[in-house]
Order: structure tokens, then C-alpha cells, then sequence
């Protein structure tokens, strides 16, 4: 009893359902019939609105070309057979001629419309209608818009009219303008009231054509009705192949569907556990079926989006202290594959996760600048214990990069992070520190060695004039004596050398430029430049402002790096003295490079050292660069030197501008 009883259910749900489907199906076939008729009446409307605007367009050039020949070739050739005071209709009127043209052209095409008419026309047969005032009034008002078409009634037809404005020129004022100045024949034959005081450039007629289209439209209705008779029929067994395919198909498939969730929704008793309302028809069961599963499906999410939450939050937590390191951090695979990495490594190296992340290491876009690179004989034989490495790039960046494996569960290393760490500054200002310690110790050194020499010194140059002045000293011995005096001199100027190193002066800052000092250190240093035959390349940027600085130590600083170089070149070389203003850092940049003999790359951390030298013995005293990084260090600045590909040395000088420039 219950079976037939949800049987005689099913198949009324079923006819419910069949009847709104039929007729929501029907509703949209005639919707459809509906656009496409009048897509295709608009379509064939336009189309006759174009071939009618094409032939109006040919009446109204062949009217332009009259009245062009008439103004512009006959009427000026009759002026000058007859005089300007004399005026023959037939010939010289533009308007005249057009529609006696007009005339014979309506003898076989009676029915085209064709009126040149205006306010005050001088002829009242072709007075502005009506509907021709409210033409001209609409083109006086709206001077851009040069015409006007459409689709009208007229005498109980329909026509295609198209209307001109018509403009007053120049060359009409002769006829249309004051009476006074116009031939005699026009003020006899029309009068002197009509047609005249028009001034150029107004609007004061319109000229019009019209072409009948009653039997276009009757056209258009009658393609219309074939339309319909063909299409009708086509969409009516459209209908019915639909409703067969209805049948056979949906109402099957959702009996099916049904059935499916009768069986999963229900308990033993084929009762749902979220009881449903009362349904009319496959669709509504289906509805509530669904939402049924809902409710059960929205449950679990429920549940699967708390523990989801909190697998979230413990993850941003650990990307939150992950990112919180300032210093970049990788996390590589053992196929060097990167699983992670942290925002100070993307911003250090300009990249986005994506582009990073299951990415080989060797493929960075990085390139050279990341130095991991340098560092694949531990990538590539993962330890098994922490292990770091320092790193100096061929950029100038040194880095401490610490390798710290990760272990699986079972006790194999899985996974390696590499924590890298700029110490280029902290090895900088090292060695700044280092170097300023040496040159402390270096100047005390020298002060004390140079005050218990400079007293024997001077004993011996005292004694060595004395015996100098003896009258009776051989020549030998007189040699000797010079010999003496000779080194004890210039042991003199060592020591004096070494106690301007010691001596700490304050310097004496002023506003100057960079340029004008180093022209002036190279102009003074010309004549040795032109014995070596030595060519002097200046580029000096202008832009560099000017600096508070102590103008002779620079000079002296500059001084010696072209003593260097010409040492360093002999004969027949370059030297290049080059400045420039470094907007980003708000610096000054001077660069001095030669092409000489560069200094050894073993030796190039210690040519600032204090008395060292790579010069030959008695040519320098090994206290010139000491004394320039001194002078450089005293300004705030920098100063470093490196060998230049292809031969030669530079040393470049970088001065802090912050609150110095003016």
C-alpha cells in the first residue's frame, strides 16, 4: 500500500513538474520567435533607411552640382557679358534652375520630393512650411549639425526625408541682400520686400528630399509574415522534440537522483534525519534533499574549518617569527630545492615566493649575487652537524652563512637551513677600526723615535759645518763631509715626515669645490706629468656642490695619489682624475686611476699601514697613504684602493655631503 501510495505521489510530482517545464519551454521559444522578428524587422528597416539615403544622397549632389555651376561658372560669366545690374532668371538664378531641373526630373519620378524652400522666400510658392520653419529653426539652433533624416507622414504616406540647412553666402548678397544694391530686373520682378536683407552665414531655408517607402515596408512586413510561417512550424517541433527528450532523459535522471539520496539520507525506516517539508514535485524533493545534505555538510565544514583555523594560526605564527628575522633565511630540500625562504630574502634580492619555491638553489634569479652559490660543496654533501662558512663576493659583499640540518623523525637529515648574514660593514668598520689603531700606535711610535733622533741629527749636521769651514780639510775628506751631510739630511726630512704623521692637526674646514681642487693639484703637478709624458684625463661633474672641507689636506691627499701614479706609470702613461656627485648617498665621489704597474694583490690590505712601502729604497718613506687615509678618515670619508682589469691601480674617495654641501 505504501509503494503504490509514494507511486501515485512520484507521478503527480512528475506531471507538475512536466506541465511548468513545458511551459517555461514555451515561454522561451516565444520570447525568442518575439527577438528574432524584430531583430530582423529593425535589420531591414535599416537597411531600406540606407538605399534610401544613398538615392537621396545622388538628388541632392546632382541639385549641389547645378547650383555650384550655375554660382560659380554662369552667373559670373553673365555679370561680365551684361554687367552686374542686369539679371536673367533662366540663366542666373541657382534656386530658379534646381527646380526647373527638379521639374523635368519628377516627369518620370513623380513621386520623389524635392522643395527648396525659405522664410520670406521671394517666391511664395516656395515659402517655408510648418514643418520647414521648425527645420530651420532647429539648424539655427544647432550650428554642428549639418542634416536631418528620418522616416515621416505626409499626406497620409510614409517617406524617407532628408533636410539641409541653407546657408546666406557672400556671393548671394548681390541679390539677397539690400535692395538699393540689387539688379533692377530682380526688384521689378519680385518687388523689394521679399528675399532680401539676408546676412552671411545665418540659416534661412532648408532644402529638402523625400522618397516615398510604402512599398519598402509593405516589402518588409510581407518578408516578416514569411518568417513567421516558416519558423513557427520549425519551432513548434523544436517543442516537441524537447519535451520527448524531457521525458526520456531529465525525469529519468532525476527519478535516479532521487532515489540516491532517499537511500543515503534516510535511516532504516527510509525516514530523513533532517525531515523535509512538503514537496510538490522532483525538483522540490530535490531541493530538500540537497539541503538536507546541507545541513550534515555544513556541520563537518564547521568542524574541519576549526581545526583548519587552528593549523592556520600556529602556521602564520611560525611565518611571523620566520619572516621576523631580519637577515635572509633558505630552507632547502637534499635535492637543493627551496621550500621556504623569508621576506628579508625576497626583499634583498627583489623576488616573489613563487619564483623562489620549488626552485633548484643553482637556479636562483638571484644569480651571482646570492652568495649560497658560493657554498655548494656543503649544499651538495648535506652535513650532519652545524657548519658555517664565510664568503666574499666579487662584488665586495662578505657574508657569514651558518648551515644548520634538519632530521626526520627516523634520524635522516631531510632538509638544511642556510642562515646568511651581511658582515661587510662589521668587516669594514673592522678594518677602519684596526687601521685607525694602527695609526695611533704608528704615531706615537714616530713621535718618540723621531725626538730621540732629531737631537743626534742635528749634533751631526752641526759638527759636519764646523769641519766643513776648516782651512786646511783635504779634498777627500771635504767629499766625505758632503756624503755625510747628505743622508744626515735626509734622515732630517724623514724625521720630519715622521713627526707631521704624529702630530695631530685640527683641520680647518671651509666651503670649496671639489673641481677647483683638483685642477689646481694637477695644473701644479703639469711640468712632472709633461717630463713622463703623461696624459691627464679630467672629468669633473659639475653638479657636485660645494663641501666644507680642509682645502690643503685634500690637496695634499690628492697630491700624493699623483706622486703614486706617476712612480707607478715611468713614462708614457694615463692618469684619470675623474669626480662625480652620488645623489642616492648624497656623496662625493674622486677617483684617481693610472695605468701603471698596480700593486700586488698580496700586498694591497696593507698600502695604507704606515711605513709601509712597495717602492724602491730612498724613494719614499712608506707614510704618504697612511697620512691621505688619515686626512680621508679626519673628513668622515672613505678611502680604498684596488687593481684595475688590464693593468694599472685606483683609489677612490668618498666624502659624506650630509650638512656640509651648500
Amino acid at each position: 500500500m505504501k509503494k503504490e501510495h509514494r507511486k501515485k505521489q512520484d507521478q503527480v510530482r512528475y506531471t507538475r513538474l512536466q506541465m511548468k517545464f513545458l511551459l517555461g519551454l514555451a515561454t522561451i521559444l516565444l520570447f525568442f520567435f518575439a527577438i528574432t522578428s524584430s531583430t530582423l524587422y529593425y535589420f531591414q528597416k535599416k537597411s531600406l533607411e540606407q538605399d534610401a539615403y544613398y538615392k537621396s544622397e545622388l538628388v541632392m549632389t546632382a541639385m549641389a552640382a547645378n547650383r555650384s555651376y550655375v554660382r560659380e561658372v554662369l552667373r559670373p560669366k553673365m555679370y561680365s557679358l551684361l554687367g552686374d545690374n542686369q539679371f536673367i532668371l533662366e540663366a542666373m538664378s541657382s534656386s530658379y534652375m534646381s527646380r526647373k531641373v527638379m521639374e523635368r526630373f519628377n516627369e518620370n519620378f513623380s513621386n520623389v520630393i524635392y522643395r527648396r524652400a525659405a522664410i520670406n522666400a521671394r517666391n511664395p510658392d516656395y515659402e517655408a512650411s510648418s514643418r520647414e520653419v521648425e527645420m530651420i529653426n532647429y539648424f539655427d539652433e544647432n550650428p554642428v549639425i549639418d542634416e536631418w533624416k528620418g522616416f515621416v507622414e505626409k499626406d497620409g504616406h510614409r517617406y524617407f526625408m532628408r533636410y539641409k540647412p541653407v546657408y546666406a553666402e557672400k556671393s548671394c548678397s548681390h541679390c539677397h541682400g539690400s535692395p538699393s544694391e540689387a539688379p533692377e530686373q530682380i526688384v521689378t520682378l519680385y518687388g523689394d520686400r521679399r528675399g532680401f536683407y539676408r546676412e552671411v552665414g545665418n540659416v534661412y531655408g532648408v532644402m529638402s528630399v523625400g522618397l516615398p517607402v510604402d512599398p519598402d515596408f509593405k516589402k518588409i512586413k510581407d518578408i516578416a509574415l514569411t518568417v513567421f510561417i516558416g519558423v513557427f512550424p520549425a519551432i513548434l517541433f523544436l517543442y516537441a522534440v524537447i519535451s520527448l527528450f524531457f521525458n526520456r532523459i531529465i525525469s529519468q535522471n532525476l527519478n535516479n537522483l532521487l532515489n540516491i539520496f532517499r537511500e543515503n539520507l534516510g535511516d532504516g525506516e527510509k525516514t530523513y534525519r533532517h525531515k523535509p517539508a512538503e514537496v510538490v514535485d522532483e525538483i522540490s524533493e530535490l531541493t530538500e534533499s540537497a539541503r538536507a545534505m546541507a545541513l550534515d555538510l555544513q556541520h563537518n565544514r564547521k568542524q574541519l574549518e576549526t581545526y583548519a583555523n587552528k593549523i592556520l594560526q600556529s602556521r602564520e605564527l611560525l611565518q611571523s617569527v620566520f619572516d621576523g628575522i631580519t637577515d635572509p633565511v633558505v630552507l632547502i630540500n637534499r635535492t637543493l630545492q627551496i621550500k621556504n625562504v623569508n621576506r628579508a630574502f625576497l626583499n634583498r634580492y627583489k623576488l616573489h615566493l613563487d619564483e623562489v619555491v620549488d626552485t633548484s638553489i643553482k637556479q636562483l634569479p638571484a644569480g651571482s649575487c646570492c652568495p649560497l652559490l658560493e657554498c655548494l660543496d656543503v649544499l651538495e654533501n648535506i652535513p650532519i652537524q652545524p657548519v658555517t662558512r664565510e664568503k666574499a663576493l666579487k662584488t665586495g659583499e662578505i657574508f657569514v652563512i651558518n648551515f644548520y640540518p634538519i632530521r626526520h623523525h627516523n634520524g635522516e637529515v631531510e632538509s638544511l637551513v642556510c642562515y646568511v648574514r651581511d658582515v661587510t660593514e662589521q668587516k669594514l668598520l673592522e678594518l677602519k677600526i684596526q687601521q685607525t689603531e694602527k695609526l695611533v700606535s704608528m704615531g706615537q711610535l714616530a713621535a718618540g723615535v723621531a725626538h730621540e733622533i732629531n737631537n743626534p741629527l742635528g749634533i751631526i749636521l752641526c759638527h759636519t759645518e764646523l769641519i766643513k769651514d776648516e782651512k786646511n780639510l783635504s779634498e777627500e775628506a771635504r767629499a766625505d763631509l758632503e756624503i755625510i751631510e747628505k743622508h744626515a739630511e735626509n734622515c732630517k726630512n724623514i724625521v720630519a715626515d715622521m713627526l707631521n704623521f704624529a702630530r695631530q692637526h685640527k683641520a680647518i674646514k671651509e666651503l670649496a669645490s671639489i673641481n677647483s681642487i683638483v685642477k689646481e693639484v694637477v695644473q701644479f703637478s703639469a711640468n712632472q706629468f709633461l717630463q713622463q709624458n703623461i696624459t691627464v684625463d679630467l672629468q669633473l661633474d659639475p653638479q657636485i656642490p660645494l663641501i666644507s672641507l680642509d682645502v690643503e689636506k685634500i690637496k695634499q691627499v690628492l697630491f700624493n695619489l699623483l706622486l703614486n701614479g706617476t712612480q707607478a706609470i715611468g713614462e708614457n702613461g694615463y692618469i684619470l682624475c675623474s669626480t662625480s656627485y652620488l645623489e642616492k648617498t648624497n656623496e662625493a665621489q674622486i677617483i684617481v686611476e693610472d695605468n701603471g704597474c698596480g700593486i700586488d694583490p698580496e700586498k694591497i690590505e696593507k698600502i695604507f699601514d704606515p711605513f709601509f712601502t712597495t717602492k724602491e729604497p730612498g724613494q719614499g718613506t712608506g707614510l704618504g697613504l697612511s697620512l691621505s687615509y688619515g686626512i680621508i678618515n679626519e673628513h668622515n670619508g672613505d678611502i680604498r684602493g684596488e687593481n684595475v682589469e688590464g693593468g694599472g691601480s685606483r683609489f677612490t674617495i668618498t666624502l659624506n655631503l650630509d650638512g656640509d654641501q651648500l
